[in-house]
């Protein structure tokens, strides 16, 4: 069992804050998504859980049985919103790139596995330009899968896809999670995150507002069993936030002194 622990994650980008104590928690075999608004902090968060960027404080830590706490980097895999592909490498080529990079042995019937399980078998000679954004996104997977990755992360990962793509995706993220590995992924998608999470952490301007299961949430907000996603995000979302409002009422008295 591997858990994801964010704790009081703060980052600001020329001294406007971007996230403002970003705190969750995701296990293995777990879809969590964080579901939130354009500039709300999602992209912001991934990229430090990641180690793209470094929060200005708070912790980020894999939480392993048996071993204790280390660096989460090491065992996470993301993936951007649009996948990063060599574009002179064909599929088979970018494998082969992962395995000579991690050092890995006897790799190629994981690989196997891997491109038959994500239906790419059929691809494997071809190079990114000649993809659908569904099957570079699928490469990008298979990528991050390749080394043993506990938590892989998909930043807006729906965007821009058709609807049989989109599909495919939900059915990948699922066997994802149920292989034992944790997802976490960003959006604004209200529909896919009601079919997909097993937890929802609900940003905005950059804080998580609240956090768990769908009924959970409801329960939060004192909504009936009922209560659509959408209506817990909106009652979530539309409340004033007064610490912000606060900061900024004293940005703009000092701006005035």
């Amino acid at each position: 069992m591997t858990t994801l622990v964010v704790k009081d994650l703060h980052k600001a980008f020329g001294g406007k804050p971007a996230l403002r104590g970003v705190s969750f928690e995701g296990s293995s075999g777990q879809v969590l998504a964080l579901l939130g608004p354009n500039g709300a902090g999602k992209t912001t968060t991934l990229r430090c859980i990641a180690g793209l960027l470094v929060p200005d404080s708070g912790e980020i830590s894999l939480l392993t049985d048996g071993d204790g706490a280390r660096p989460a980097r090491g065992a996470v895999a993301f993936l951007p919103e649009e996948p990063d592909l060599y574009a002179g490498l064909t599929v088979e080529e970018h494998l082969r790139f992962i395995a000579l990079a991690y050092r890995l042995r006897d790799w190629r019937p994981r690989a196997a596995a891997l491109i038959d399980r994500f239906q790419l078998s059929g691809v494997t000679d071809t190079l990114p330009s000649d993809l659908s954004q569904g099957q570079r996104r699928k490469v990008a997977i298979t990528m991050a899968l390749l080394h043993g990755a506990h938590v892989v992360i998909l930043d807006e990962p729906f965007n821009g896809l058709d609807p049989k793509a989109v599909r495919e995706l939900r059915s990948v993220i699922r066997d994802l999670a149920a292989s034992g590995v944790l997802v976490v992924l960003s959006t604004h998608r209200l529909e896919e995150t009601e079919v997909l999470a097993d937890r929802i952490a609900v940003t905005h301007q950059g804080r998580i507002v609240a956090e768990g299961t769908l009924g959970e949430l409801r329960d939060a907000v004192r909504l009936a069993g009922d209560a659509t996603l959408e209506s817990v995000f909106l009652t979530l979302t539309e409340a004033p936030d007064e610490q912000g409002a606060a900061e900024q009422g004293a940005d703009e008295q000092g701006a005035g002194e």
